[in-house]
């Protein structure tokens, strides 16, 4: 009876795939905070980007390194986007700001009830996903973050970027999205 059990939920499973899922043979590098320093590890992958990097945040802060990264990246030619969390530019050491001073064109997602995404696609060819925000209260917490080498995941994250693109909004104003106190806009 158990092992009828058993193959049926496992029949189950196999049927509930996502459409999107993809079978490949990737590479995979992890990194467990807070025992390793996983801001360090997605500094490394940006800084050796070389055209491209797509990034979906819900958390982004400066003083990670990721945030300076990014800004270093577009300094060198590449071609750096994101699309945020309508929450994103709110904190008071967000990373929205030196992104968009640097060009980084931003969209914020405002059709989702958490843009909670926190993922980048590299040259298309290299993934970082995780739990991780790119936030620097990151490495206080129980994360992961893995770097998947693999054109074909790749592509399906580039896609969903993309997907996600199509229905966000380019950010403009910081006001535009928060809430922000008269003491704090003196």
């Amino acid at each position: 009876m158990f092992h009828l059990s058993l193959t049926l939920a496992l029949s189950a499973l196999s049927l509930a795939q996502p459409t999107a899922s993809i079978s490949t043979g990737a590479a995979i590098s992890v990194c467990f905070a807070p025992e390793e320093d996983c801001g360090a590890f997605a500094v490394r992958a940006i800084d050796n980007a070389e055209r491209e990097i797509l990034v979906s945040a819900y958390g982004l802060t400066t003083g990670s390194g990721i945030v300076e990264a990014l800004v270093r990246a577009k300094g060198r030619g590449i071609d750096v986007r994101l699309i945020a969390d309508k929450t994103t530019p709110c904190s008071r050491a967000s990373g929205i700001k030196p992104l968009a001073a640097a060009g980084v064109p931003i969209w914020i997602d405002d059709q989702a009830r958490i843009a909670h995404a926190k993922a980048m696609v590299i040259d298309e060819a290299v993934t970082l996903s995780g739990s991780c925000n790119w936030t620097r209260g990151a490495a206080a917490n129980s994360e992961d973050l893995n770097l998947i080498s693999s054109p074909s995941v790749a592509a399906a994250y580039a896609a969903h970027w993309h997907n996600r693109l199509s229905v966000s909004v380019r950010f403009a104003h910081r006001e535009d999205w928060c809430r922000i106190s008269s003491a704090e806009a003196r």
